[in-house]
């Protein structure tokens, strides 16, 4: 990985919203990838990068993004998907999926709905195996397999505890928009899907999310 590049990723992850030193994003580079660039390195490659502005006096010149990598729309979503309230719900279970996450969203659309969907299918699953109804979601015609994400979603909004649906209707249906994206992403190699697509459904998987937390 060049200089130029982690320049880059760092200026994707909103590093440089705020003034760097040179020294900074040195220390910065190493400590994320283990790379010792030399100054000089570095230098080029903050001077040469389209992303960013150059201020100050030589010898403490800054470094500040010109436009930011993230949408205010992006950056609000990424407030309530990433909430502690949400993130504490989940729980460990998804440890390894919310890093991913976290790491993708705002930068890479077809990642990010590849991991929206895996998230709501394993939280579906654990919610059913949880609850003690796991063979609601059993596929009668394969054994040892489940049914598909669609009916799973729809078999959450009809299953109740305690006269509540897993999944409200209206919540069931709303989130084949993140299940479509993110059948594409995984499936479609000739398509990505790009955050301005995942923006609009993110309020409902967001929803769902949150309902089925409540029963994990």
């Amino acid at each position: 990985m060049s200089a130029s590049i982690c320049i880059e990723r760092l200026w994707q992850e909103g590093y440089f919203k705020e003034g760097r030193l040179l020294k900074d994003v040195s220390a910065r580079i190493t400590e994320k990838w283990g790379h010792n660039f030399s100054a000089v390195d570095i230098s080029k490659a903050l001077s040469g990068s389209q992303r960013l502005r150059r201020y100050g006096k030589r010898g403490n010149f800054r470094y500040i993004h010109k436009t930011s990598p993230i949408s205010k729309k992006i950056a609000t979503i990424e407030e309530e998907l990433f909430s502690a309230e949400l993130i504490a719900k989940l729980g460990k279970d998804f440890n390894k999926e919310v890093e991913d996450l976290h790491l993708n969203f705002g930068n890479s659309g077809t990642c990010t709905a590849f991991l929206l969907r895996k998230i709501l299918e394993k939280l579906l699953y654990l919610v059913f195996a949880k609850n003690g109804i796991g063979s609601k979601i059993e596929d009668k015609t394969k054994p040892g397999h489940l049914v598909g994400l669609e009916k799973m979603v729809n078999i959450a909004a009809q299953e109740k505890i305690q006269n509540i649906p897993l999944l409200t209707p209206s919540t069931a249906h709303k989130i084949n928009g993140i299940k479509f994206l993110g059948d594409i992403s995984a499936h479609n190699p000739l398509v990505n899907v790009d955050m301005e697509t995942i923006a609009p459904q993110m309020p409902y998987i967001i929803t769902a999310y949150k309902e089925l937390a409540t029963r994990l």
